[in-house]
């Protein structure tokens, strides 16, 4: 068995994120989420791996080598052009000699599921092995459709509402044999990026098509918001009760929860709060009066400063905080937030939290929702950064500004004397003042 792994494409939806960084490689729990994909595989004994990579290729390249540190042998392949799944997977075809999964880099599952698409590929003999899951909305999504005797004929992508032929949508993990690749040179491209599912359903117009039903852990990155169910998932999964490193340094006043990863160097100090579940990264510190709760991953060389309370966020490498105020946000690597900083993350009208996606508004789906922020980023002190504003990568907010709108990449936003006045003090501050006020409470 072999598995190619998807971890090309532009990045266009998780924007600003994927500027400087792949979708595959931002971290979780100290890893980056491809790395979660194969050590699935690994963990089921499939060791021969082929990474199909684009921009930004290199920070793959890099954290994964040949795979040997990993237990596991990697090659690679490069997408040239963003063409869609089939040509992405088309670009495998030297490499693969034997039937093998193909698999998005981004998407969370258990180790489980491979077991039972193999099981079933050896049960049935057929070519291709797709894996659904019942949904609640399925016209959102390519869905299955089945004859009288409950065998797969064919799936619909997003159908009209009303016209889904069932309720179990594709899940993104395909088992193929190497027939796949004549499908795909039989399928030209299109009009609509749908290759890939014309070129699968000719397996299945042939009766090698079967499915699988999967009803445990997935989630995918597909837009930012998605990390931080992502990462419920992962420490729902991956933390069960107090995991402390021996040379973390941890205060006695401090209070640290059930499910909390500590790991490496990290510094806790007094009075300090981390609630479960919680992941802090290597050499990371949580200053004094600290407050960790709601679901928190943190990378390395993390500083959480005195009084800063971080809730439900997604934080990368070397994030520093000054008694700041930052929930159900994510944040990439480098960045600073001033004392003061605030994050809103909820509506007066307790509506869904929408975020700007090209010229479109698309909700997040999560009626608390705070800011997705890139590399490289500062705050001044006393900033309020609105629900679902995007700061691009190396831009900065100013000290007091209360940002309403998205920051591209490299850009500043001050405040200006037009947003005060100087005029004649009327007012009698005097201790006489005072004293009368004292009179009147006493």
């Amino acid at each position: 068995m072999q598995a190619v792994i998807l971890a090309g494409g532009e990045g266009k939806r998780i924007h600003p994120l994927g500027i400087n960084k792949p979708k595959a490689m931002f971290e979780i729990m100290g890893k980056p989420l491809i790395q979660f994909v194969v050590e699935n595989l690994r963990e089921v004994g499939i060791t021969d791996l082929i990474i199909v990579t684009g921009p930004n290729q290199e920070q793959i390249h890099n954290h994964f080598g040949d795979g040997s540190e990993f237990g596991v042998n990697v090659r690679y392949t490069f997408q040239a052009q963003p063409l869609g799944m089939a040509n992405a997977v088309q670009t495998a075809e030297g490499m693969v000699d034997t039937p093998f999964f193909v698999l998005n880099a981004n998407d969370i599952f258990e180790p489980r599921l491979l077991t039972e698409v193999m099981a079933r590929a050896d049960e049935t003999g057929a070519n291709l092995v797709l894996v659904g899951r019942k949904v609640a909305e399925p016209w959102r999504f390519g869905v299955m459709g089945f004859d009288g005797d409950g065998r797969l004929v064919k799936v619909v992508e997003k159908p009209p509402v009303g016209q889904e032929p069932s309720n179990i949508a594709v899940v993104g993990v395909y088992f193929f044999s190497p027939d796949i690749f004549q499908c795909i040179r039989d399928t030209p491209q299109g009009k609509t990026d749908d290759q890939y599912e014309r070129a699968y359903q000719l397996l299945i117009d042939h009766g090698q098509g079967v499915h699988v039903e999967y009803d445990g852990v997935f989630d995918s990155y597909k837009f930012p918001w998605n990390l931080l169910t992502v990462s419920d998932l992962l420490l729902q999964q991956k933390v069960k009760g107090q995991q402390i490193s021996p040379s973390a340094k941890i205060s006695d006043r401090a209070i640290i929860g059930d499910n909390v990863i500590i790991e490496d160097n990290v510094r806790v100090f007094e009075n300090a709060v981390i609630r479960g579940p919680a992941y802090i990264g290597v050499g990371s510190v949580i200053g004094n009066n600290a407050m960790v709760w709601g679901g928190c991953s943190f990378g390395s060389g993390n500083v959480i400063g005195f009084g800063s309370e971080i809730k439900h966020s997604v934080f990368g490498r070397n994030v520093w905080t000054h008694r700041a105020y930052v929930g159900d946000s994510i944040v990439s690597d480098n960045c600073s937030f001033g004392a003061g900083t605030i994050t809103a993350n909820f509506r007066f009208d307790e509506e869904d939290v929408s975020v700007n996606m090209g010229d479109q508004r698309m909700s997040t789906g999560a009626n608390k929702f705070g800011v997705i922020m890139a590399e490289g980023c500062r705050t001044g002190s006393n900033s309020v950064l609105m629900p679902g504003v995007k700061v691009g990568p190396n831009s900065i907010v100013g000290p007091g500004v209360v940002l309403l709108e998205d920051l591209l990449p490299n850009q500043i936003a001050l405040p200006t004397r037009a947003s005060y006045e100087v005029r004649d003090n009327r007012l009698d501050l005097t201790g006489k003042t005072r004293d009368e006020l004292m009179k009147k409470i006493k």
